[in-house]
C-alpha cells in the first residue's frame, strides 16, 4: 500500500512540476523524454500495483474464491467499456489512447477491467460498513455504486481533461470537464458489477473487518485523481468528492459504521 501511495505522489509531483509548468521542459534538456515516458509508465504501474495489492489481499481473505468476483467485474466492465468506445453507450462516445497499453479487441486497455474490479470491491465493502450487515442488498448495491461513481468525479477530469489517457468525442460539462451522462454510465456499470457480487455472495472477511483494508485502499487510489484535480484547481470535482465523503461520514455516525471503524469486530 505504501508503494502505491508513493507512485501516486510521484505522479502528482511530476504533473505539478512539468505538467503545470511546461517551460521547465525547455529549461532542462533531460526532462522532455522522461516526462513523456512517465505518462504511460506510471499510469500502467499504478493500475498494475493496485491490482496486485488487491489480488494479494483477496487471496489471503478468500483463497481462490476471489477469482469469481474478478471474472464478474472484468466481463461486465469490458462489455460496458466496449459498448462505450464503439457506440457511446452507456458513458458517451470516447476512445482510449495508447498510454494505458495493450487493448482488448483493439478498443479497451487490459488494465481497465482490472481497475474496475479493484475499485468495485472496496466500494461494495465500504457500503456494507456504512449501512450495516443487516441492510438490504439493494441498498448496499446503490450506495456502493454511488461510491464507485464518486471516484470518477476526479478520475475522469484528471485522465481525459488534464492528461490524454482517453479522449471524448464531445466536450461535455464545463464544470465537471466530462460529459455529464458519463456519471450515469459509471453508476449503471457499478450497479451491474455489485449486483453480480451479491448474486455470487457478498464478500465478507473477518480479516478485512479488523484491518479495514478496503477503506484504506479506496482512499489510496482516490489520492491520485484528487491530487491532480487539486493541482489543476478543478474545484467543482473536488467539492463533489468531498461532499460525498462528508455524507458518508454523517451516515456512519448514524449507523454502526463509525463504531466498527474505531473498534474492529
Amino acid at each position: 500500500m505504501i508503494f502505491l501511495i508513493f507512485i501516486n505522489l510521484i505522479s502528482i509531483f511530476g504533473y505539478a512540476t512539468f505538467g503545470m509548468h511546461p517551460e521547465l521542459l525547455v529549461k532542462f534538456e533531460w526532462a522532455p523524454p522522461i516526462f513523456a515516458a512517465s505518462y504511460s509508465f506510471f499510469a500502467q504501474l499504478q493500475v498494475a500495483v493496485g491490482f496486485g495489492i488487491m489480488a494479494w489481499e483477496c487471496q489471503k481473505a478468500f483463497k481462490w474464491g476471489w477469482l469469481k468476483y474478478l471474472l464478474a467485474a472484468a466481463v461486465i466492465s469490458f462489455a460496458m467499456e466496449f459498448l462505450g468506445t464503439t457506440f457511446g453507450i452507456p458513458f458517451g462516445k470516447y476512445s482510449y489512447t495508447s498510454l494505458l497499453g495493450w487493448k482488448i479487441a483493439g478498443q479497451v486497455p487490459l488494465l481497465i477491467p482490472l481497475s474496475w474490479f479493484f475499485m468495485s470491491l472496496p466500494s461494495h465493502w465500504i457500503a456494507d460498513l456504512l449501512l450495516g450487515s443487516s441492510t438490504s442488498p439493494w441498498r448496499r448495491v446503490f450506495l456502493g455504486s454511488f461510491l464507485l461513481m464518486t471516484w470518477d468525479f476526479t478520475l475522469d477530469p484528471a485522465m481525459s481533461h488534464l492528461t490524454p489517457f482517453w479522449l471524448w468525442e464531445s466536450a461535455g460539462s464545463t464544470l465537471l470537464n466530462m460529459p455529464i451522462w458519463n456519471l450515469g454510465g459509471w453508476f449503471f456499470t457499478g450497479a451491474l458489477i455489485l449486483s453480480a457480487f451479491e448474486f455470487i455472495q457478498f464478500p465478507r472477511s473477518q480479516r478485512w473487518s479488523h484491518s479495514h483494508f478496503p477503506l484504506k485502499f479506496y482512499f489510496a487510489n482516490l489520492l491520485l485523481p484528487l491530487g491532480l484535480a487539486l493541482v489543476a484547481q478543478l474545484w467543482v470535482s473536488i467539492f463533489a468528492t468531498l461532499v460525498v465523503i462528508l455524507g458518508c461520514y454523517s451516515l456512519a455516525r448514524s449507523t454502526r459504521g463509525l463504531r466498527s471503524l474505531r473498534t474492529p469486530s
